[in-house]
Order: structure tokens, then C-alpha cells, then sequence
């Protein structure tokens, strides 16, 4: 950290999504900068660092990390890239990172990126920008009030039409269009999904159910609509599709009644949760609670310079993105199948689980 307490990042990766978290950055006031860049292109790299104000452009990541002062590392990079570039980046010593979901694209990737930071001591946290929201917040007190009662089912959905138009053949197509890069709706959207039935639901995953449909051009997951039976019995519903309108609902049933964010991972400004209960028979009462606009980018990258500083845990642990991954996996093993597919997580991840629930 500078003098002045202020925390040094380096960012990984110069493309569309570098540029919120560049903005999260200067939102904080100067409670966090990027002091240097890298991308495999470097013009990019170059006009990144000038637009930011940052010190130093880089196109090899392990030389930025050796060279520059860094309190952390931001991966804006595509989900196949990201298990070698944790593993390479805790080798150069780094010990703060701050990846972009998907984490990994298999359990058995992710199982070991969190050996390896339990033994390097370092942070390693997935980037789920949604789960810094103030909506989330609200839901969670919400159902902690209990009148609600327990919750039974979770319902997610993130989907948004792709007319596929680009070829097949065109190398320079969207990250999301291509198959060898972690494209298609696993790892784009429907990781979202996965993740917020794990964490309000708050069991282990037991079994997946799903079913779904590959791009004929692309070779891509792009429909997958599953179910999740956990530990306790509750329920994940997941539905993602790129042939479909955008929708990114998130509806939690409980006992006694219902929770309702019409948008939940990109909320662009405010909005209202809708609370809804039964007090007879085809009867509904609705109240609304209004959430301000926020941030989330700004909002996760102060927990991740909090959790640098010392003075917080992550609010996503990286047992927790381990699981979602497990279960991610067996989703996608399901569309293949045609069949359910049990989801195994090994003893120790989640005895790692438990015990960063029972932190929190």
C-alpha cells in the first residue's frame, strides 16, 4: 500500500468489462487505484493506462506483477484463461486477486485454485459484482426477520436473445460466441443463477436436473433450464437461454410467502423488491421495499481492498464460488445426458464450505 494507505491494483485483461471496474475504482475517492494494466494487445494496453491514468502498461502480466508495487490483482480475462493465470499470478507472489466469474470451468479446477491459495495464504474472490448490491442486502434481512418462514425454493433466471449472426469461422467474434474460451450460457449467465439459489438457499447441492439445447454455429451451451436438489431437500430452479428476451429475475418462496427482484444481476438503477403474502386462501398483500441506485463494482472492489487491508472477509468466499462450480458442472453434465447427474463435492471443500458459512 502507498503512503498515503491508498491500495495499488493492477487489472489483467483491457476489455469491456476492465472498464468497470477502472470506474469502481475511481468512484472510491482514492481509497484504491490502478497503477497498471496488461493485455496481450498492446495498444490497448497503452490507450487503457492513459484513459486511466495509469502508471504503467504491461502485455505480460507475470513481469507487471514482478515489477509493479501491487496490493491486488483484477482478472478481466475470459473463464478459460483464469485457472492458469490465478495459479501463475500466486507463483509470482501475488496474493490479493479479484477474478471474474466464472471462476474455473470444472470443479476439479476450482477444488485446486483453492488449495493452492489455502497454501500460498492468499485471497482469491470470484467477481460477482451482484452480490455487493444493496437489493441483496435487503433480501437477506428480509428473510432473516423470519415472519417469511423458511425458504423452500429459489427461482433464477438470466437470459438475453443472441441472433448468432457473426460466422462461425470469425475469430475475432464475442469471447461469449466461442466455445474454447468458456462462451455459451454456463459460464456468461447462468453462473449468476447458480449462484444466487447456493447462497439463499444456504445448503449443499445434492443432484442436477436439466435440460437444454447446443448452438448448431457455435458449438455453445445456449439454452439450459435445470433444477437443484439440495442437501435439505430445497430447490434451485435455473433458466437461461440466449434464444430468449432478456430477463434476469430472482424470486425466493418461503413458508409464508414470497420475495420478488425483477432485476437482479445488473441493476441499472433503482428498484423495488416486492414482498408478497397470502393472509387467505387466493389472497395476496404486496408491499414494495425501494432500493437507491448503487454501484455494485465500487461496492465489491472496497470489500476486496477491505479484505486486503485486513479489516474484512470477502463477502463471497472462495469455498462458496468452489460449490457453484461443482454444480455448474453437473448442470452442463446434465444437458449432455439427458439425465440427472449427482453433483460430488469432495469432503474437504465442503467442510471448507461450512465452516465460511458459519463465519459469516
Amino acid at each position: 500500500m502507498s503512503a498515503k494507505g491508498e491500495v495499488r491494483l493492477g487489472i489483467v485483461g483491457c476489455g469491456g468489462i476492465s472498464h468497470a471496474h477502472a470506474g469502481a475504482a475511481q468512484a472510491t475517492g482514492g481509497k484504491m487505484r490502478f497503477v497498471a494494466c496488461c493485455d496481450v494487445a498492446e495498444d490497448r494496453a497503452r490507450e487503457w493506462a492513459a484513459r486511466y491514468g495509469c502508471g504503467a502498461a504491461y502485455t505480460d502480466y507475470l513481469e507487471m506483477i514482478r515489477r509493479e508495487k501491487l496490493d491486488g490483482v483484477v482478472l478481466a480475462t475470459w473463464p478459460n484463461q483464469h485457472r492458469e493465470q490465478i495459479e501463475r499470478c500466486l507463483d509470482a507472489g501475488a496474493r490479493n486477486i479479484l477474478c471474474e466469474k466464472a471462476l474455473t470451468l470444472t470443479g476439479r479446477e476450482a477444488a485446486g485454485i483453492l488449495r493452492l491459495a489455502r497454501k500460498a495464504g492468499a485471497l482469491v474472490m470470484e467477481g460477482f459484482m451482484y452480490r455487493h448490491h444493496p437489493a441483496v442486502r435487503k433480501l437477506e434481512e428480509l428473510l432473516a426477520r423470519g415472519d417469511l418462514g423458511p425458504v423452500d425454493n429459489v427461482r433464477a433466471c438470466f437470459s438475453a436473445f443472441d441472433p448468432e449472426t457473426a460466422p462461425a469461422d470469425d475469430g475475432s467474434r464475442n469471447w461469449r460466441q466461442r466455445k474454447e474460451c468458456g462462451g455459451g450460457i454456463p459460464y456468461d449467465f447462468a453462473c449468476y443463477a447458480v449462484n444466487a439459489c447456493q447462497h439463499f438457499i444456504g445448503e449443499l447441492p445434492a443432484r442436477a436436473f436439466a435440460v437444454g439445447s447446443v448452438s448448431d454455429r457455435y458449438g455453445t451451451v445456449n439454452r439450459l433450464y435445470g433444477m437443484v436438489e439440495y442437501e435439505g431437500g430445497r430447490v434451485g430452479i435455473i433458466e437461461s437461454s440466449k434464444k430468449s428476451a432478456f430477463t434476469q429475475e430472482l424470486q425466493i418462496t418461503c413458508a409464508a410467502g414470497v420475495l420478488n427482484l425483477p432485476i437482479a444481476w445488473t441493476i441499472p438503477e433503482q428498484i423495488d423488491i416486492e414482498e408478497r403474502l397470502s393472509p387467505a386462501w387466493a389472497q395476496l398483500a404486496r408491499k414494495a421495499h425501494s432500493i437507491p441506485r448503487a454501484n455494485p463494482y465500487q461496492l465489491q472492489l472496497e470489500n476486496f481492498a477491505d479484505c486486503v487491508r485486513g479489516r474484512a472477509r470477502p463477502l463471497l468466499a472462495l469455498a462458496e464460488s468452489v460449490v457453484n462450480t461443482f454444480t455448474l458442472e453437473a448442470l452442463v453434465r446434465a444437458v449432455g445426458r439427458k439425465t440427472g447427474a449427482d453433483i460430488k463435492i469432495p469432503e474437504a471443500i465442503q467442510d471448507a464450505w461450512r465452516d465460511a458459512r458459519d463465519a459469516h
